[in-house]
């Protein structure tokens, strides 16, 4: 027996040794429970909640007996847990589950009888009639941690109608003992998973994301417009981007004649624009999709805050909810491009002219509204909790980003813009050096912030310069890949200014602006001028391009490359060496725990078996 105990103790050290190698999320199945058992995580307490800071003041809390009646006795001093409370308060009992994750729903059914409440300095009251509760809970999460893992019950207004000439908060401060007989009827934690893609495969990281994103086109001048329908961008544009090499589109789109004043989206519209997000992310693309707006109600002015606040609310909830059955391909943009397009209301017969609203005044509703926007998206389904998220300074201003705040970091990254580059002539080698420069501050000072900046804007204007803007892309999207982010040349489909395809018929005009963008992203050579994409544009009657007819179809540059990008198989034996090398130090690892865990026995009991 003794040895039995030995070698038992032995394995339960060598397991929590194989703990710490498992890093990825294990699901979690539905769990249910047995009478008299004890259920440490899920706790009953008497609450009050300060309705003026929110804080929160709780008896004791205590752990729960599966279905069997519970004697609760709660006494003490009152100063302790409730003497900070103000004027203003929710007060009752609270149920609660610490043990739920992220996504994981659960139902339960408890009961509440002969409840009593002392106050010091009055007799026992007896007047709350007994509680039967049933709820069903989805834990969601928080700027604080977790919500959606609790439920509440109300004894504010039974004691106010009790002593109607009485202020309840100096009652509460005042009370001793609470009794009441507790019990947890039924209970039961449904399936957890976690946030997943389609193919079963867990959420990554914002970071993995990024790395993986490659070259980027920002579709404006489409959804964004005020009287877009949803059908602007067509399965034609999304081949054409597709077949220079493109992997991420930047997407804005504009709900304003499509909602109501209060944030009310028209369903209709919107599933067109779930159905363009499917069709993209299912021919390989990641996808930007951003909130755009037309009219002066997004202008971040301070009269503005609390009626905007509400209307991003409620038209976010609807996208949120929406876009959660997504994978990680989909990220989703607080806002684009936010500017005051409203000059501040002034009092006419204001004796003296109202202070200037500056950038402090702006980036400060922008970050409560922003701040908004993410607890909506985090509080929603099962993926977006997880979901990456941008969040943009002022104008986009890559300057503006050290005046931004904001309370979350995971998964978050900042969107900025650089104005399209203009001149017809300019020297290539000192303007990549800027490009540079300029890519790297801004990264750097996202990063201050513990995000990282992603350039969703960029471009060079058609001005018959078609080799400097080749060259400028290059140059561009390879300084983005050097500080680890993603740049996005502003498509308008107006080829006359800086479009590389035309809207009208998806047809290429400047692929190789295209090809250049993949290629640094890739870490490649900058392709050759005459390199080629298909120029057909598919007719409408005829089926969608297949593979083989949208090929890039590539010349050789003149010039010898001494860095040649490593090839698949390349990729594939060096990956398939880092898992030999981790698993052989994993190995030593084990096998030295092992050793060191039989000398201890040893050591201690002269033998170990």
């Amino acid at each position: 027996m003794k040895n039995r105990r030995r070698f038992m103790s032995l394995l339960t050290a060598l397991s929590l040794i194989m703990a710490m190698f498992t890093v990825a999320q294990v699901p979690v199945a539905a769990e249910s429970f047995t009478k008299g058992q004890e259920l440490e995580d899920v706790v009953f307490q008497i609450y009050a909640q300060d309705s003026v800071n929110y804080s929160w003041h709780v008896y004791d809390e205590s752990p729960t007996i599966y279905n069997e009646p519970m004697q609760i006795s709660w006494s003490q001093d009152p100063n302790e847990k409730f003497g900070e409370i103000g004027g203003s308060l929710a007060f009752g009992f609270q149920l609660a589950d610490n043990a739920l994750q992220i996504g994981q729903s659960a139902s339960v059914h408890f009961t509440v009888k002969n409840i009593k409440l002392t106050f010091a300095g009055m007799p026992e009251f007896a007047g709350i009639p007994d509680i039967d509760k049933t709820a069903n809970f989805l834990c969601k999460e928080a700027t604080w941690g977790k919500t959606g893992n609790s439920v509440e019950v109300s004894l504010r207004e039974d004691i106010r109608r009790a002593f109607p000439d009485l202020p309840l908060a100096g009652l509460i401060k005042s009370l001793v003992r609470v009794t009441c007989t507790f019990q947890l009827v039924s209970y039961e934690r449904g399936e957890w998973v976690g946030p997943q893609n389609p193919d079963g495969s867990d959420f990554r990281g914002r970071d993995d994301i990024l790395a993986d994103m490659g070259a980027g086109v920002s579709i404006t001048n489409a959804l964004d417009k005020a009287d877009c329908t949803g059908d602007e961008i067509t399965d034609a544009m999304l081949d054409a981007y597709a077949a220079m090499g493109i992997k991420s589109l930047y997407i804005p789109v504009n709900y304003d004649n499509h909602m109501s004043e209060d944030g009310t989206i028209d369903d209709a519209f919107l599933e067109k624009v779930k159905t363009m997000v499917d069709h993209a992310i299912s021919k390989g693309f990641y996808v930007i999709l951003s909130v755009a707006g037309s009219g002066d109600w997004l202008s971040p002015l301070p009269e503005l805050r609390s009626t905007t606040d509400a209307r991003l609310t409620k038209m976010y909830v609807a996208i949120a909810i929406k876009m959660d059955s997504f994978g990680d391909h989909l990220l989703l943009q607080t806002l684009h491009h936010p500017v005051a397009t409203k000059e501040p209301t002034v009092d006419p017969e204001a004796v003296e002219p109202p202070a200037p609203v500056g950038l402090s005044d702006y980036n400060t509703v922008l970050s409560a509204w922003q701040d908004k926007i993410v607890r909506v998206i985090r509080g929603t389904g099962t993926n977006n909790p997880a979901r990456t998220i941008l969040l943009t300074p002022y104008n986009s201003d890559p300057e503006l980003i050290s005046s931004m705040s904001f309370t979350e970091v995971t998964n978050l990254a900042l969107s900025v813009e650089f104005a399209p580059y203009e001149d017809k002539e300019w020297d290539k080698n000192v303007a990549a050096g800027i490009l540079k420069d300029e890519i790297a501050k801004a990264n750097s000072e996202a990063k201050k912030k513990n995000v990282p900046a992603i350039v969703t804007s960029f471009g060079a204007l058609n001005k018959n310069n078609y080799d400097a803007r080749v060259q400028y892309a290059y140059d561009f999207t390879t300084g983005a890949r050097n500080v680890g982010t993603v740049a996005f040349w502003k498509e308008t489909g107006n080829t006359d200014e800086i479009g590389l395809i035309s809207y009208a018929d998806a047809s290429y005009v400047f692929p190789i602006i295209g090809l250049s963008q993949a290629a640094a992203a890739a870490g490649e050579k900058k392709p050759a001028m005459d390199a080629t994409v298909a120029t057909e544009a598919p007719e409408p009657e005829t089926e969608a391009p297949t593979k083989e007819n949208t090929e890039v179809k590539k010349t050789e540059a003149p010039q010898e490359t001494e860095t040649q990008a490593p090839t698949t198989e390349e990729k594939s034996e060096g990956k398939n060496t880092t898992v030999i090398i981790l698993a052989v130090v994993i190995g030593v690892v084990f096998i030295g725990a092992v050793i060191v865990l039989v000398l201890m026995f040893k050591k201690r009991n002269g033998s170990f078996f």
